[in-house]
């Protein structure tokens, strides 16, 4: 198999000897013992596994029961070397850091829209999940390159009374967008805004000064975009976007942005991190990924909390959770 050192391949792999060992397709977020296995049959799965050249260890297959968290132990989870990457290093800009105007996402429906804030990696991702949830109303979604948390709110705080100029308004947002769409929320309310609805589906942990520099956070992000892709620093950014495209990595932008998009995304995460929720109190829905942050429970006074238990790097499995597109259904009603 082409490229078996990068994460989804890797995926691909394990998800095609399951699919075989339990006679049906199986999902990379399908965990091995929801599906009828058990520990004799994962030991047997790793020896198929071993056989087609995937170097895994009973343990850690017992450790990591999904297809795609398995993939993740496996390449993204392990101690190797730091690659230079030439092309991920080239650019050192930063592009338009919101989008003018919000993006329609779905089109039909009736009431006010559910403004998105996108996250910065997922974008064409979190558009398909969107659209499968069955909203009653339309659905618009604003990209943003990164940046200042203040500054990003702003811009979005313009772009969005422009399309909608009165009240309410119902928002969303993932990952990094979720921390712009709260503090879009808060600078509505300041403005005596009715906002029926936010909803922040996978934030980041917020409010943790001082942990972290923005030259470790590029160097992080840096090695996993490397492990995650099986990069060798070789390769050109064409090549490289081709490799993440494929996986559903950066579909919204083109080549020439890549590297100035883990400029942004070091800026905007080391801006988060610094960022402390202040108090919000309209209703709010969160959705985590296993890691709970308590800055946003100690902000939020009308909170509804859902934890998803992929605990995994990549956000895809998130994005596509099935309790969530539920929820967001009913919350849209």
């Amino acid at each position: 198999m082409a490229e078996l050192n990068t994460c989804h391949a890797v995926e691909h792999m394990i998800c095609e000897i399951w699919s075989g060992y339990f006679g049906h397709d199986v999902s990379p977020y399908d965990d091995f013992y929801d599906l009828g296995g058990d520990s004799l049959g994962m030991i047997d799965i790793v020896g198929r596994a071993r056989e087609l050249g995937l170097p895994v260890r009973s343990s850690v297959a017992l450790r990591n029961p999904s297809p795609a968290r398995l993939a993740e132990s496996l390449t993204i989870g392990v101690d190797a070397e730091p690659v230079v990457v030439p092309a991920l290093y080239a650019d050192t800009s930063v592009p338009e850091p919101v989008a003018a105007l919000p993006v329609p996402i779905v089109a039909t429906g009736a009431g006010e829209p559910l403004y998105v804030v996108h996250s910065d990696s997922h974008v064409e991702t979190e558009r398909e999940a969107i659209a499968s949830w069955g909203s009653p109303r339309p659905v618009k979604g604003f990209s943003h390159a990164g940046g200042p948390i203040g500054e990003l709110a702003d811009r979005l705080l313009a772009a969005l009374r422009q399309d909608q100029p009165d009240e309410p308004y119902r928002l969303a947002g993932f990952g990094h967008g979720a921390v712009l769409a709260f503090e879009l929320a808060r600078r509505l309310r300041r403005l005596g805004a009715t906002v029926p609805l936010l909803a922040l589906i996978n934030p980041p942990i917020v409010g943790t000064p001082g942990a972290a520099t923005r030259e470790s956070l590029r160097q992080r992000r840096l090695a996993m975009l490397t492990r995650r892709f099986g990069l060798t620093g070789e390769e050109s950014v064409e090549e490289i976007h081709a490799r993440m495209r494929r996986a559903g990595w950066y579909s919204h932008v083109g080549a020439r942005d890549l590297a100035a998009l883990q400029v942004s995304f070091v800026e905007t995460e080391l801006a988060a991190r610094d960022y402390e929720p202040a108090g919000y109190d309209g209703p709010t829905v969160l959705f985590q990924d296993g890691t709970d942050s308590p800055a946003w429970r100690r902000a939020i006074a009308d909170l509804e909390s859902h934890r998803l238990d992929h605990e995994l790097e990549s956000p895809t499995a998130v994005i596509r959770d099935a309790e969530l597109a539920l929820v967001m259904r009913k919350a849209l009603q």
